[in-house]
Order: C-alpha cells, then structure tokens, then sequence
C-alpha cells in the first residue's frame, strides 16, 4: 500500500496549492435551487445568471443546485429554463444569499423559444471537449425499432459514436471497445446494458432526467474506462403533485407513478415495464409444435427522495432487470432455462456545508448474472457468469471564488467476478465440472482532483489529476501449464492476499480559448487505464461474453488521447458547430489467441488472451439547432482504428473489427403544429471489418479452411432511413396522451447483421467456389404504434 499512501499525500499537497486565498469581502456567493413550480421536480440545466452582468452565472447541476460569485451590488437574477416561464427577481446582494426559483411551465411558442434560447451554455463557454446532453424530449420525437424510446440508439446518432451493430444498443467510441464506455445509472455501473440480445436498452425513459455522454477528455472524477462516460440519472419524483405516465407498444408497455410522500420533504417515482408477447401468444400456441413465444423481459425502477433540511438531501434509488427465456428441441428431449440481468442500489446523500462548498457521499451495490441450464438427454448442464460491485464515493465540490471551481474526492469498489464457470451431471453422477474457476475479488480506490480556472478572460483552464490502484487479492490459484495445456505447477493465495496490484497516473488537462462572443478553440489531453476486460467473439456483447480483472495474467489497459476543436455558435445559440480532431494510442488491448473456440473449459479465460497495441485517429464535424419548431443535428466522422499484436496476423498491422472509415447521421424533428411533431432520422457506415477464408481444401476426407488476413474483409456500406409522426390526442379530463406512428427501415436496405460462406458448385469437384453470403435482422420496413398518457 505504500504506493496508495504516496499519492494520497501528493493529491492533499495539490490540493492546498490549488486553493486560492480568500477572496475580498465585497465578492459575496449566490447560490440556491431551481424547481418545477407544479410538481417540486429539480430542473437540471437551468441557467441562473445576473442580468446586469451576463457573465456572472452558471447551469444547475443534476439536483437543480447552482451557486456562483459577483461583486456586491444590485440586481435582477434571471433563471431560465427551455419549456418554462423566465423568472426574474430584484436582489441586493451584500452578504451570502440563498434563493430557490419556481419556474411554471409554458407553453411553446416562438416567442417563447427565442426567450429560453440561452438557457443552454453554449459550447463555446464550457472546458470540456466531447460532451453532449440529450434531452429527453428530443429523443421521445426519434423513430426507433417496434417504437420503443432508446437512449442508446440516440447516442448511437452522434459523431464519434458507431452502432454496433444492426439493431444493436451496443456503441464504440473513437477507436474504443464496447467495454471501454463507462456506463451509469445513479452512480451505479451498468455491465450489460441490454435486452433482448441488445435490441433494447434497459433504460426505461419515463424514469430517466437527463442524459450525458463524454466522448472527449473525461473529467477526473470519471475512471475505469478509456473512450466514453454515459452518465444517466434518475427522475427525483414529484413533490407537490401525484403523476401517472405510460405506454402501451407493439411489444411491450410501461407504467410510471411519481408523487409526494410528505408535501415539499419527501418524494417516489416507481416505473415498470413488460414485454408481453408470451402473454398474448401462448394461449393460442399452447399445443402446436411451437408450444409459445419462450421469451420475455421486465425492469423497474424506483427512487425516494428527501428533504431532510435546508441543506440537505437524501436520494434511495434502485433498478432490477431481467431477460427470462426457455427453448424445448428435439421433441422436448433438449429443455433449457436461461436468464440475464442487471440490478442496482444506490444511496446518496448531499450536504452544502457553505454556499460554496457541498459534499455527496454515496454507497452503491452493483450486479450482473447470468445463468443457463439445460437437460439433453438426462445430462444436465448450468453454466453462469456475472459481476458484483460494492461501491462508496466521498466526492467534494467547492467553489472559493468565481475564478476557481474544485472538485475532489475519493472512490473505492470491491469487485466480484464471476467466470464462465459450469457444472454437468449425467444420470450416473457428476461428470464435468469447472471447479478450477473460482470468483475472482479485487479492491480498486482513486483519489481525483480537479479546478477549473479562468486564468484571463479568454482563457478557461480545466486541469485534473487522478490516481487509480487496483489489486486482486486471493483466493486465487494461479495454474502453469505444459506445451500439451496440462497444469504442472500452481501458486495458491489465501483469502484476502495481495496477488497483483497496479497504480496508475491519469492526468487530464483541457483549456478552452474565447476568439469572440460566438467562437473558441478548445484542446484537450487524457490518460486513461481500466482495470476491468470484456473480450467478445461477437460484433456486440453478448449476455454470457465475461468480465475478467487485471491481475497476475492480464495487465491493466491505459490509453492516451489528444484532442483539438474549433466551436461556433450562431444566432443566440440557436445554431451550433464544431470540427475537432482526436488521436488515440492505445496500450495493452486484448483480442483472442489464434484459434481459440469458446467452450467448456477448466481453464481460467485469461490464458486465453493476447495483448497488443493500437491506434484511432480522425475528425468529427458536428452541426445542430437547438431551438425553434425545426430541430435536430448533422454528424459525420472520418475516422481509422487500427491494431498491432505480436501473436496475431504475423504481427502485422491490421484494422479493429469496429474500424469504419466513414460515418453519417441526419436527424431532424419537425413541429408542425400543436397537434403533429415529425421525426426522422438517416444514418450511414462503412461496413464493418471481419475475418473469412479465403480457401478451402480437402485432406484426407476433412474439410480445411485457409483464413485471410485478419479483418482484411469488409462488410457492405450500412445505411437505413428511419421515419415517425407524434399526434397529441385532445385532452380528456386529466389525461393527456398522443399516438407516435414510425416506420423503421423505411426502404427496405438489407444491412449485414454477419457473414457466412455458402458452396457453390460439387463438393469434392474443382468448380468448388466459396461465397461470402450476408444475414440481415430487419431486410423490410417495420411499422409500429405505440400510445403514451399523462395523468395527473
């Protein structure tokens, strides 16, 4: 632990350098909350600014709090907020104030819509690079597969960001895997965030408030990962009123209820959805060769919230998701059991020490399984793998004058994983099992510490530092095995004891440079390690892919990224633009060795692992309007991500599976009038990169494929028009509802899903030829329906 106790010194020495003298007592704080007038509800990104001085302001954070400094004086504070009514309220600040604005929703109109304009900081003002909040109205207007609203499908629809696949919720980002994106719920990470084989996500979005995703340089807070931060968080639940909304879709509807426990100090939101079509189906197949539809999903959502006192706050919030199926073959000789899912606590409670000075301190469980069992023949088989996080947070935020804003804390987790572990039992007794896998444990802690600067006018200075440590400890038996993978030796740690640790650095320094009201220059460096791999054979996660440390066999991966943007607004923010430029090297990245097949194995996963390099570099053009009846974005990236490993394709270089030369996306919502609001979207990709043989040969009667280069063969080009239509029913009584009609897939592309290899011609003959066939999921135009209702 000495190189823990180092750097816990170091980052307090930072710490005292970095905290500036106390400032003049004619610069006094103003800090406070921003609400929802009807329902009590946080408003976060709100804008609260001083309308004498424009530039003395800030946006509220995820719990509607904001505080910044100005000089005594008088004035008019402003609050503002898109969708709600512009507060202003007169003040004579001499002394620390505390002031909560109410704001009443309104109705749209554009007069109004040129009113909130700037309730969105403009990109030309904020430090970090890559990062992009999502309404959720904008994303309630996309069209998305069978209607269902997908946070992740939008994510997918930004620059630097690639779909994993057709229909998939899976997403890389700048040259990253799908394990390198850090997603949260509440502060809870998300490992498998997928139903249905990652057609939909697990994000209900009648529980969701906001939405942002960091694709640039990551604030020090953040770690564990290298290429992205999804961080999605909770509705709080209303305080004043009791609220109702749902949805009833072509396969699956959602119910949610919100309102207040105690008037103005307590507040739930508890939200559920179900997939039905097994429900509806299997009367009707009971008795046909089918026997049913063998297949569901369910998740739920709930958070408390209180208002224990003028200071502080206590938020309880969890989810708990499953994917539950069986499958009966072979006239009912094959029968299996399967389910996956996901499950979160998170308790967090915040206190405001001062105006300037507020702490959360969080607990959060994490956990994902997945377990299979089948009976073929009287042999029975399970097999199960899955993660398990204990997590506490101490994060500060601090603000001791209007030229500095610092953040600190500390983190720790306590990983459990689980491995591809299996047991099989045939009539005669046990036959098989993976008793040499056991559950991995690990402790990783950071401390962080960042300060964003306004060293002059112009210039914005955003500087963090993090350090990470992580080590696995016993019990653990680490295996030798000969040339024939027979084990010849074995190192056995007890509980508890230290079998490997690593540290690791990460700084993280941004600045953003003012050129005039409307423009800036940003640049940005990161270094980045994730101790936690998922390694996967298939073009996205899968439910059984594993999730294996860092420890004595595989090393932590670390990436390093430079980035450099030019940003412009227009019009009030109405319109915004960028171009930024990234490069990435990446370090200790795994693929599978040559020939491995994924199977019953005693072996752990890692001796399966080979380590390499690689490299993403490319630009991002990115255009979008923010306000007015028209809105929507126009992304495109040029990108190229690479791979070098000594042990795979000769030690070439070769492209990584998600490299895609060319990426599009259109999206667009169009309101054309109070009733009808049109959506759409067009995205298209280069095709994927994958391995197929080139050749096929024949030795004594057995089949022989000879490979290509790795990845030396490309997909067909992805491309897919997708279109919707929301109709607002007339309000009856206290239920207001509207139908949202889309087609996905609107002309017909055929996108690969995967490739296979097709003969044609005789078998053993010389016309012999190999052909590369594509499988696509939705090859037609899929319609859907879907009705959504409020009542309150």
């Amino acid at each position: 632990m000495r190189i823990f106790n180092h750097s816990f010194i170091l980052l307090v020495g930072l710490l005292c350098l970095l905290v500036p003298p106390a400032v003049a007592q004619s610069i006094y704080t103003l800090s406070g909350r921003v609400l929802d007038a009807t329902t009590g509800e946080a408003l976060a990104g709100a804008t609260v600014f001083l309308k004498e001085r424009p530039g003395n302001g800030t946006i509220t954070d995820a719990s509607g709090s904001y505080s910044f400094t100005a000089p005594a004086g008088a004035y008019s504070v402003v609050s503002k907020y898109i969708g709600y009514d512009e507060k202003q309220q007169q003040l004579q600040l001499d002394r620390n104030t505390a002031l909560t604005f109410r704001l009443a929703p309104t109705a749209y109109d554009v007069q109004e819509v040129e009113v909130v304009a700037t309730r969105k900081p403009p990109i030309t003002e904020t430090p970090v690079m890559g990062q992009l909040e999502l309404p959720l109205e904008t994303i309630k207007t996309l069209p998305v597969i069978f209607g269902e609203v997908d946070i992740l499908k939008t994510v997918q629809l930004l620059p630097g960001v690639k779909s994993a696949g057709e229909g998939s919720t899976g997403f890389y980002v700048r040259g990253g895997g799908a394990d390198q994106n850090l997603v949260l719920l509440d502060k809870a990470t998300v490992y498998n965030p997928g139903h249905l084989f990652n057609f939909f996500s697990v994000f209900n979005s009648d529980a969701i408030d906001n939405t942002t995703l960091i694709k640039g340089s990551m604030p020090a807070r953040y770690g564990g990962r290298l290429s992205s931060v999804l961080d999605i968080g909770m509705k709080e639940g209303s305080l004043s009123d009791f609220k109702v909304d749902g949805g009833v879709g072509l396969i699956s509807s959602r119910l949610s209820v919100q309102g207040p426990l105690a008037e103005d100090k307590a507040a739930f939101i508890l939200s559920g959805r179900r997939t039905y079509a097994d429900a509806v189906f299997n009367p009707f197949l009971k008795d046909t060769e089918q026997g049913g539809v063998p297949y569901y999903f369910y998740d739920i959502n709930g958070k408390l919230s209180f208002v224990l006192s003028e200071r502080d706050r206590l938020y309880l919030s969890g989810y708990y998701g499953r994917d539950v199926g069986e499958l009966t073959l072979s006239d009912g000789r094959f029968q299996s059991e399967f389910f996956w899912g996901n499950a979160s606590a998170t308790a967090r409670w915040n206190h405001r020490f001062s105006d300037q000075m507020q702490v959360d301190v969080s607990g959060v469980l994490s956990d994902y399984k997945f377990e299979f069992t089948w009976d073929f023949g009287g042999f029975n088989t399970v097999v199960q793998t899955g993660v398990r996080d204990y997590s506490a947070n101490l994060d500060f935020d601090y603000k001791p004058s209007a030229l500095h804003h610092l953040q600190y804390g500390v983190q720790y987790t306590y990983h459990q994983l689980r491995p591809r572990s299996g047991v099989a039992e045939g009539v005669e007794g046990q036959d098989f099992n993976t008793d040499r896998l056991r559950t991995k444990y690990a402790h990783e802690t950071s401390f962080y510490l960042s300060d964003d600067i306004y060293v002059t006018d112009r210039l914005l200075l955003s500087l963090g530092l993090r350090n990470s440590y992580f080590n696995q400890v016993g019990p653990f038996e680490l295996y030798r095995f000969n040339e024939n993978q027979v084990v010849v030796d074995s190192t056995l740690y007890r509980s508890g004891e230290e079998v490997v640790a690593y540290s690791a650095w990460e700084p993280r320094v941004s600045l953003n440079y003012t050129l005039s009201k409307s423009s800036s220059v940003k640049a940005a460096f990161t270094k980045s390690a994730q101790y936690l791999h998922l390694v996967s054979n298939a073009y996205t996660t899968l439910p059984l892919d594993v999730w294996v440390p860092s420890s004595a066999l595989v090393e932590p991966q670390r990436a390093t990224q430079y980035a450099l943007g030019y940003f412009k607004t227009l019009k009030g923010n109405q319109y915004e633009g960028s171009v930024e430029v990234y490069y990435k090297d990446l370090e200790n990245q795994l693929e599978y060795r040559e020939g491995f097949a994924p199977g019953p194995s005693n072996r752990d996963l890692e001796y399966e692992f080979v380590s390499g390099g690689g490299e993403s570099y490319g630009v991002e053009l990115f255009l979008r309007k923010n306000y007015g009846n028209l809105q929507g974005w126009f992304g495109y990236t040029l990108s190229r991500t690479t791979r070098t490993f000594p042990d795979l394709n000769e030690g070439k270089l070769f492209p990584a599976r998600y490299d895609r030369r060319h990426d599009l996306s259109v999206v667009a919502s169009y309101k054309y009038n109070d009733r009808w609001t049109f959506g759409g979207s067009f995205v298209y990709g280069t095709g994927e990169a994958t391995t197929l043989p080139v050749r096929r040969y024949y030795i004594e009667g057995s089949v022989n494929y000879q490979y290509g280069e790795r990845n030396s063969f490309r997909m067909e080009p992805t491309h897919r028009l997708d279109l919707s239509a929301t109709l607002q029913a007339k309000k009856w009584k206290n239920i207001e509802s509207s139908w949202t009609f889309s087609i996905y897939n609107v002309y017909g592309r055929r996108n690969p899903f995967l490739y296979y290899i097709d003969n044609e011609g005789e078998p053993f003959g010389n016309n012999v030829k190999l052909q590369a066939k594509k499988t696509s999921i939705i090859p037609f135009p899929l319609p859907s329906v879907t009705w959504n209702f409020s009542w309150k």
